[in-house]
């Protein structure tokens, strides 16, 4: 928690560079969120490995329209594989992705703000 406190008034308390004259900042607005760990900070992408040959990457906690998110993954990330993953919605707020892709998946999310 103390952790938490000191990242979050650094950040506030960094100093950001003025912008240029009529330069407008633009933010996206996605139907899903994905949040961070509260105590670490981290995206939560895992790899989880059933049976010991069976690779999953879970990305769990989505808020919002998770088919949504599961739909970008499948538009963006995937479209130049080969052979495309099976992409599931579990329980509404869990993704399963078929593979051990977490890292990419989780740059992919850094990419987009999360």
């Amino acid at each position: 928690m103390f952790s938490t406190l000191v990242r979050r008034l650094v950040s506030a308390s960094a100093p950001v560079a003025p912008l240029a004259s009529g330069s407008k900042i633009t933010t996206v607005k996605y139907p899903y969120f994905v949040a961070r760990q509260p105590t670490s900070g981290r995206l939560p992408v895992y790899n989880e490995f059933r049976a010991g040959t069976k690779a999953t990457t879970i990305i769990r906690n989505v808020d919002g329209n998770a088919g949504a998110l599961r739909e970008d993954l499948l538009a963006s990330l995937f479209q130049t594989v080969k052979r495309k993953p099976k992409v599931v919605v579990r329980h509404g707020k869990h993704i399963e992705i078929q593979g051990t892709w977490r890292n990419p998946i989780a740059e992919w999310l850094l990419s987009r703000g999360f």
